[in-house]
């Protein structure tokens, strides 16, 4: 199985900066491209995960998991124990969660770039 590099992992996992004033909402052509779009990081998502995982990359008795976080709907990276389920380290980290949840409480129109 290739290597996947730094730079090619984070295109994959790390999702798009939303401005406002992007695409109106009525429109059918921007929201198939946008679910396209969407269908693709997830795919590019998921094969990254499986070459990490495949490869051994985070150790013995570890793999890479990746989840939405249901309050801030940012992606969330873990390295987990396989045997204990322990997290080993999380993108992005529990705090910058909380302060992304805090931000969304203060400003619920503001996206979270």
């Amino acid at each position: 199985m290739g290597e996947v590099s730094a730079t090619a992992l984070r295109a994959a996992i790390l999702p798009e900066p939303q401005f406002a004033g992007g695409a109106q909402a009525g429109s059918g052509l921007a929201a198939g491209a946008a679910r396209s779009a969407a269908r693709a990081k997830t795919q590019a998502l998921v094969t990254a995960v499986n070459v990490l995982n495949q490869s051994g990359f985070v150790g013995p008795g570890r793999e890479v998991t990746y989840s939405t976080d249901s309050s801030t709907k940012q992606l969330i990276i873990q390295v987990v124990d396989k045997q204990s389920g322990d997290v080993v380290v999380q993108w992005p980290s529990e705090y910058a969660l909380q302060m992304a949840q805090e931000h969304q409480k203060e400003l619920p129109n503001e996206p979270l770039l």
